[in-house]
């Protein structure tokens, strides 16, 4: 590949991979990937692309000045056998250099590929899909750092993951029958489950999807077999004990079960 259009398009892959990333900061997915507080890297991570780009456009700019002016010296001087060989000796070791860092096309195409994807393929969040694979976790200890009870009571009803970090302090699910419980996530239908149970269920994101788990309330109500897979709703109702796997747990009896919009973050982050 001639070494001026090899540069060119690397710079066009380092800067179509910066406006990738720059698309999903703007339309707000980029929290669909990644831990929220990473966000700033991901933006560090523009500036880096466009310069890098930047440096290799500069690069191949200033190659293409360097060869035209020896055009002039090397017709001037073609009848000059030790000017010509000259000639010949750097042209070669030009070549040699730029085959160190040379990329095939295919090796273009395969870092291409995860930018096409990244503008064409529509941008969503972990579901019940990925729960199939993953498996569904039923508790979720505290960690160091973790939100606080008295935040807790602050930013309003607990979700998800806080009921599952409470279940995790006790060995007995009869503790929480007849609490109370608000809670929102998307449907998701375990073959183990019975016919009128089903889980509410929302990923935990400590750093990206890689290593998102899923977690989940279990639910009785009658309206189980009407709700779609996938469907994000909002369950009020009291906790009683149900089972799951041969095992004792905390259940949610629904009172209410109404459609919800999915939120603007989908994730927990522990």
């Amino acid at each position: 590949m001639n070494p001026r259009l090899e540069t060119l398009l690397k710079a066009f892959v380092l800067i179509a991979s910066g406006l990738m990333f720059y698309s999903k900061i703007s339309d707000g997915t980029l929290a669909f990937y990644i831990n929220q507080r990473f966000a700033w890297l991901s933006m560090l991570a523009v500036l880096i692309f466009i310069a890098l780009a930047a440096s290799l456009a500069y690069r191949a700019v200033q190659a293409r000045a360097q060869v035209q002016a020896h055009e002039p010296v090397t017709a001037l001087n073609e009848g000059d056998e030790l000017s010509l060989v000259r000639a010949q000796v750097a042209q070669a070791a030009h070549q040699q250099h730029g085959q160190k860092h040379s990329l095939s096309l295919v090796g273009l195409g395969l870092l291409a590929l995860p930018i096409a994807l990244g503008f064409f393929t529509p941008a969503r969040p972990l579901g019940a899909g990925a729960i199939e694979s993953r498996g569904i976790g039923l508790v979720a200890p505290d960690r160091p750092g973790s939100v606080t009870q008295a935040q807790r009571v602050a930013a309003g009803p607990k979700n998800i993951l806080d009921w599952l970090r409470d279940f995790s302090r006790t060995a007995n699910p009869d503790e929480f029958r007849g609490k109370e419980a608000d809670v929102i996530g998307f449907v998701y239908k375990d073959p183990r489950s019975k016919e009128n149970e089903f889980w509410v269920s929302r990923f935990a994101v400590s750093c990206c999807v890689a290593d998102a788990s899923a977690l989940g309330l279990l639910v009785q109500t009658d309206q189980a077999a009407s709700l779609k897979t996938d469907s994000w709703v909002r369950v009020t109702g009291t906790f009683d004990t149900g089972e799951f796997a041969g095992e004792q747990l905390p259940m949610i009896v629904a009172d209410t079960i109404e459609p919800a919009e999915q939120p603007n973050q989908p994730y927990l982050y522990p």
